[in-house]
């Protein structure tokens, strides 16, 4: 099989190219602005081409014509963008994407687009389902939530082409993944910028605040980004995949973000023998985002239909941190 990886340069799409490479002998065509976190995957299957996806039409369309399947990766997922730049979160998460959507029902190729789990909004069950949760956002005036509604009605485009019959499409919903190549690393005492995990991991390693929005209450499950590849390779062949909505997670690693600190402390002095001395400091979304940002407890990802598949996570979250923690701290400081 074919693929062409959009955002292939991204976190998840040089893991996922990695992964696929290394267990699978699919054909992958990556685009990207940047091979940098590609560095070091190689192999006779793999095509890396440096593009912007805004700028690059003939390019895309030949690629998309040629690929028996398009892995859609392209996405702004940093909560300070919502607040700071919501016209170009809209831009990309759903305008651009939807001209990929356009290109496979022109070329009749098969779709698997990421979603993101922020689509379920605000708690509405003890679970998020896939085909039964309510999707519920806060007001326009917090523009927080345009990643999540740009989404959202990305969905449900590709779903109407699904059901007019002209686009065989899989989505999938990832619930906070985690592993090597994550976010960049920000001066200690940074607000606002990459997501939570990138800030304490550079205040464990500069010493700085580490700062707790909102009191570090809200709850996340997170997922090992190795179980997250495997997942993906699966539903790329498993015909029960077709026309189908997929949350990737792990309810076994349900945390809140205070919990996660602890963690994070607890395994940077079991690698590094040094005890670590963060000031930790609550403050307000808003004071840390910007106004209009809005946060929520999220609840725990039904993954039925994912298992009902054959996959299971394998990482608890033990793993997962500490795996992550020691890709940034076996990198070169210039590198960071």
């Amino acid at each position: 099989m074919r693929l062409l990886i959009l955002g292939a340069g991204g976190f998840i799409g040089s893991n996922l190219v990695e992964y696929l490479l290394a267990h699978t002998d699919h054909e992958v065509v990556g685009i990207d602005r940047s091979a940098e976190k590609l560095e070091g995957v190689a192999g006779d299957a793999f095509r890396f081409i440096e593009a912007d996806v805004t700028d690059a039409a003939e390019l895309l369309d030949r690629e998309v014509a040629a690929a028996d399947v398009v892995v859609d990766l392209v996405a702004y997922a940093h909560p300070s963008l919502y607040v700071e730049a919501p016209l170009d979160v809209i831009r990309l998460n759903f305008l651009v994407n939807l001209e990929t959507v356009d290109r496979c029902v022109a070329h009749g190729t098969r779709l698997f687009q990421f979603s993101t789990s922020e689509v379920y909004g605000k708690p509405s069950g003890d679970r998020y389902v896939e085909d039964e949760s309510d999707l519920v956002v806060g007001p326009v005036t917090r523009q927080r939530w345009v990643y999540s509604v740009s989404k959202q009605l990305l969905e449900r485009v590709i779903h109407a082409h699904g059901l007019a019959g002209d686009l065989e499409y899989t989505i999938v919903r990832p619930f906070n993944f985690v592993g090597p190549r994550f976010d960049y690393l920000v001066p200690a005492g940074t607000k606002g910028g990459p997501r939570a995990f990138a800030h304490f991991m550079s205040a464990l390693l500069t010493g700085g605040p580490i700062h707790l929005v909102d009191g570090g209450h809200q709850r996340r499950s997170f997922t090992h980004i190795d179980d997250a590849s495997a997942a993906v390779a699966l539903l790329l062949e498993h015909p029960g995949a077709r026309n189908e909505i997929f949350n990737i997670g792990n309810p076994a690693n349900d945390a809140s973000i205070r919990e996660v600190v602890a963690l994070m402390m607890e395994l940077y002095e079991e690698l590094t023998g040094v005890r670590p001395r963060n000031e930790l400091v609550e403050i307000s979304g808003e004071e840390f985002y910007g106004p209009g940002y809005e946060d929520t407890t999220r609840v725990l990802p039904d993954i039925s239909k994912l298992r009902a598949l054959g996959w299971e996570p394998r990482r608890d979250l033990r793993t997962t941190f500490r795996e992550t923690m020691r890709s940034y701290l076996d990198t070169p400081e210039e590198d960071r």
